[in-house]
């Protein structure tokens, strides 16, 4: 008998391309903001209620996990958004051509990227 074949496509045999990253992240993206739903509503009732778990919520929010969450959740919305841009223009029935999709998948995460660094260099310039 042979040299097995993998069944179904699988890592070792086909090479990632920009719509397979995308199409991960944006799955990942979206259970990042879920989880960051959580973590807001979390802090609506922290600030409704004031007292400690206000205080622990706000030292997360201070430190630098908590500035690097922030950041990540900025991205995972920019990404979200781009994403469901991308996916309305598919249900049109636009941008199905192999250089579209590798072009707006790229410009996705790029774009998303982008305003990211922006958003914080803004809020940056306004701490300080």
């Amino acid at each position: 008998m042979g040299k097995s074949r993998p069944l179904s496509p699988h890592l070792t045999v086909y090479r990632p391309l920009i719509g397979s990253y995308t199409s991960i992240l944006h799955r990942a993206s979206s259970a990042a903001l879920l989880g960051g739903l959580v973590f807001m509503a979390a802090w609506l009732l922290a600030v409704a209620q004031g007292g400690a778990l206000f205080d622990v919520l706000s030292a997360l929010w201070g430190s630098v996990v908590g500035k690097v969450m922030l950041f990540g959740w900025t991205f995972c919305a920019f990404f979200y958004a781009a994403q469901w841009i991308r996916h309305f223009a598919w249900d049109l029935g636009y941008g199905f051509e192999l250089d579209t999709a590798r072009l707006t998948g790229h410009l996705a995460v790029a774009g998303s990227a982008a305003a990211t660094v922006l958003v914080w260099l803004y809020i940056a310039m306004r701490a300080g």
